[in-house]
């Protein structure tokens, strides 16, 4: 009789443990990762003259493809879509977000970016926005 309780006791713990009912160490699905970009400037002259940036760009927290940036100036009256084609961009890889050899027009404020790409782990797409305040 002890013996087929044992074997009932060890049963039932094992089937409980293997549906989940006795396992609360198991992790909860955060959901999809949500990328997280740094974004520096540099200061360059225009060969028109005046001030430009050129801006930089890196995502701190996962692989990315990206396929566009749409960027706004301070002011409100400048917003231009640069084209990323598809290119994939590891954790911390720094990239340029204007072709080489040009820049925008130096503006002090607040300039956005709007990347919109997916994520290399699972494909999911994505639309998160930056922002970087310009000085002097």
């Amino acid at each position: 009789m002890k013996r087929i309780n044992l074997l009932l006791f060890v049963g039932m713990f094992l089937m409980l443990t293997g549906s989940g009912v006795l396992s609360g160490c198991k992790k909860k699905s955060s959901g999809p990762v949500v990328p997280a970009f740094t974004i520096t400037a540099t200061t360059v002259q225009l060969q028109a003259g005046g001030e430009g940036l050129q801006f930089y760009a890196k995502c701190t927290n996962t692989d990315v493809k990206l396929t566009r940036v749409t960027i706004n100036d301070p002011l409100g009256t400048n917003t231009v879509t640069y084209n990323l084609n598809g290119n994939y961009y590891v954790l911390n890889q720094v990239f340029m977000l204007e072709d080489q050899n040009s820049a925008y027009t130096k503006e002090i404020g607040t300039w956005s970016f709007y990347f919109v790409g997916n994520l290399t782990s699972d494909g999911s797409s994505f639309t998160v926005g930056a922002a970087l305040s310009v000085g002097k």
